[in-house]
């Protein structure tokens, strides 16, 4: 027996998300209101109604969808229920109740469609039909949620996109549902059109910019019928003026991407939409505090705006997100951003700027003090968050305030430094000490950072000129942290020119100065490049005690991050007076501190030590793929040893090259320069062996098996029979290749075999 409904026929496919609608099938098992909520354009009418047509059977007594979204009297609200439902209206009763009466007892599923609008009275209405008819089940699309009690809410999430790795690759592309929606919907409006290799990458590039929105993807593949996928990425900068034409069939809000916007904008209230424009501003997302800082200084109570920034996260127009140590992090999808900011454009967004950029300047102000802290892990991280926020407010700080972004950019210094981001650093550096200023404080706080990374990235010249001028300025202005900071460079530098009488009067005085401000972070500086010029110098037992005593005053700091710097000094000592089983275990700590900051500059360092080891110890292929991998992540950072380190570094390479053959040799460094940072660091330990691979791949050789099977078109049970395991080892093996490649299916298996391995 047929279930009675009025869904309506599917005129085009339906895409993707059998993942969430698996999902919300089993809820509808145990949930009599569910309310798919998310921005317009979503895709939250389309999946309701393919959800209804899926449950048709579960309920016998009637499918009813009823449109809210054309009805602006929300007086006629029970009448437009009961006409979908079939249900008469009587004379002289409220149609409430003949609509209770008419539902009670049936196992029916309503559909209410589009609620934003009308939340408190489908509120109302939706409460008494579950308290009255208990066999009912409602689904709801709103954009916000109704608020009953029982409301199951359940965000609608963007079509699945496709990686960057993916872009020359068709097939692989396919495994994204925004691709797959994307060239169905271009079949439409350019029959025969296929996705091939020359135009993949385009639109991969549009599915990507344009977050997985379904209405948006939709209209982008219509304009294939006038446009190249060329020209439709490129123009997707302006993407509302772009994707107009909808179907003239579909609601006005659902015919361009502007009116799907303009829909949730319209339904707010003036503080909301003050709010939601100024919000606009923010890159990358924003926590609580910056949103209140926008609300301006005079501003003496802002416990008004969490209220108004939950509703505007209840109205999908913001998603609030956890981000680690017990923060939220609230972020707009790139589409709403641009739309706030076009909104911001018509008001205020001058002072909004300004507020944005001084929050920043206060906040990494802050930040980089924090950084010395025993949190700097978590303050790391948390300017890695930060980074997009901190890019606007000094591009803007550098036109209106050049004094503030010389502020802001030597506070960013520090984090540059540790992320070993120099390139950028400098970039900035470079563009704000340009600048007349009357701050001599900042500026000589930016040379401090500018002469750091000018020395790691091996600008002699410009470290040197930037030192000499940090000293003759600190001096005259009694700046005994940044003196510290110059004098440790120009000790540096005088090492690299083999002066060391210089180097270790630059040195003993820059630890004069860290032991007068207290500084155990500067001391333990000084103490370990003390330490390493005498080591150079062949005094290694010296060299050994002043590295203790700079382990000491690091730990005394909690400074983690410069103790793996410490770690990494001490075991090159060790190494040096030949003491393997020290060194083993100082490079082992050292590690782990890298790993935990990610400081890929410091782990190659770590990975060079233990290959020298290996040397020693007669394991010549493991020295080889060590010192590989470690060379593939110095390259991924764009950094280059210390000319000592790399002396050192390229002898023990040709020794153990002296003991194996050459195609062993290249072998192992095929295999080191394959491995992953997290292979390297675990093959270092010796948690796993190198990972057996053909063709380069990160296969090993039975896995390799397995996927050329797959290729070939074989289940798991007849590649279990083939190579004589057991289904589980097939269904295992079949499993850890997608986890190393990072595919997600048999088919997308099936494309790297013949890509990578040949397979015909």
């Amino acid at each position: 027996m047929t279930t009675p409904n009025n869904l309506p026929a599917e005129l085009s496919s339906f895409v993707g998300r059998e993942p969430q609608l698996a999902e919300l099938r089993r809820l509808l098992r145990r949930s009599r209101l569910i309310t798919l909520t998310g921005p317009g354009g979503a895709g939250k009418t389309r999946l309701a109604l393919r959800l209804a047509t899926d449950v048709l059977s579960h309920h016998p007594d009637g499918v009813w969808l009823v449109e809210l979204a054309a009805l602006t009297d929300a007086g006629l609200l029970d009448q437009t229920i009961a006409a979908a439902c079939g249900i008469i209206e009587k004379r002289e009763r409220p149609v409430i109740e003949v609509l209770l009466e008419g539902l009670a007892g049936r196992r029916s599923l309503l559909v209410l469609d589009g609620c934003e609008h009308l939340v408190d009275p489908s509120a109302a209405t939706v409460s008494r039909l579950l308290r009255s008819c208990k066999e009912l089940t409602i689904l709801v699309t709103s954009r916000e949620p109704i608020g009953v009690a029982g409301e199951l809410i359940w965000r609608t999430p963007s079509l699945s996109v496709p990686r960057v790795s993916e872009a020359g690759h068709p097939e692989l592309l396919l495994e994204s549902e925004a691709v797959r929606l994307f060239v169905e919907r271009a079949r439409l409006s350019r029959p025969g059109f296929e996705l091939d290799e020359t135009e993949s990458a385009a639109v991969a590039q549009i599915c990507t910019r344009l977050e997985g929105i379904p209405l948006a993807i939709e209209l982008a593949a219509g304009l294939s019928r006038v446009m190249s996928l060329e020209e439709i990425r490129d123009r997707l900068q302006d993407r509302f003026r772009l994707l107009t034409g909808g179907s003239r069939s579909a609601l006005p809000r659902h015919q361009t991407l502007r009116q799907a916007v303009d829909w949730s904008y319209g339904l707010l209230r003036p503080d909301e939409s003050a709010l939601f424009a100024r919000l606009g501003l923010f890159a990358g997302g924003f926590e609580l505090a910056a949103a209140e800082a926008l609300a301006g200084p005079t501003s003496a109570d802002r416990g008004w705006l969490l209220p108004v920034l939950t509703r505007l996260v209840d109205k999908s127009l913001v998603a609030a997100e956890p981000a680690g140590h017990g923060r939220t992090r609230y972020r707009m999808l790139d589409t709403i951003r641009e739309y706030a900011l076009e909104k911001l454009q018509e008001s205020d967004e001058a002072e909004a700027r300004q507020l944005h950029a001084q929050y920043f300047l206060r906040w990494c102000t802050k930040a980089t003090a924090e950084l010395r802290s025993t949190d700097q892990l978590q303050w790391l991280e948390r300017l890695d968050d930060e980074r997009a926020n901190i890019r606007l407010a000094l591009g803007w700080s550098l036109v209106e305030h050049p004094d503030d972004a010389l502020i802001l950019t030597a506070a960013m210094g520090n984090y540059w430094h540790m992320r070993r981001q120099f390139a950028e650093g400098v970039a900035w550096l470079d563009q704000v000490l340009d600048l007349p200023s009357s701050n001599d404080e900042a500026r000589a706080n930016a040379l401090l950072a500018r002469v750091r990374m000018n020395w790691r990235h091996g600008d002699d010249a410009g470290a040197w000129r930037d030192a000499k001028e940090l000293v003759d300025l600190s001096r005259r202005l009694g700046l005994r942290f940044q003196l510290a900071g110059a004098l440790t460079i120009l000790g540096l530098l005088s090492c690299r020119n083999d002066d060391w009488d210089g180097a270790d009067r630059y040195h003993s005085e820059a630890l004069q100065v860290a032991r007068e401000l207290g500084d155990h972070q500067r001391a333990a500086a000084s103490l370990n490049n003390l330490a390493l010029g005498l080591s150079e110098r062949k005094e290694h037992r010296s060299a050994l005690g002043l590295l203790e005593q700079a382990l000491e005053e690091v730990r005394l700091a909690g400074d983690r991050f410069n103790a793996g710097i410490m770690l990494d000094s001490l075991a090159r000592v060790n190494l040096r007076l030949g003491d393997y089983s020290s060194a083993r275990r100082h490079y082992l700590e050292a590690l782990a501190i890298s790993v935990d900051f990610n400081d890929a500059v410091n782990i190659a360092v770590c990975l060079e030590g233990m290959a020298l080891i290996a040397v020693v110890e007669r394991s010549a292929t493991r020295a080889i793929a060590l010192m590989a991998a470690a060379e593939g992540l110095r390259a991924a950072v764009g950094d280059e040893p210390t000319p000592d380190w790399r002396l050192e570094v390229d002898a023990g390479l040709a020794a153990a090259r002296a003991t194996v053959g050459a195609q062993a040799a290249e072998a192992a460094r095929k295999e080191g320069a394959a491995m992953s940072i997290q292979e390297a660091v675990r093959f270092a330990i010796g948690v796993a062996p190198a990972p057996t691979r053909i063709n380069g791949s990160r296969l090993t050789g039975r896995e390799t098996e397995v996927a050329t099977l797959i290729a070939d078109g074989l289940t798991n049970a007849e590649i279990a029979k083939r190579l004589r395991m057991a289904a589980r080892t097939a269904d295992a093996h079949v499993e850890h290749i997608r986890n190393k490649l990072g595919l997600r299916s048999r088919s997308q298996i099936a494309v790297w075999a013949h890509q990578r391995l040949g397979k015909a």
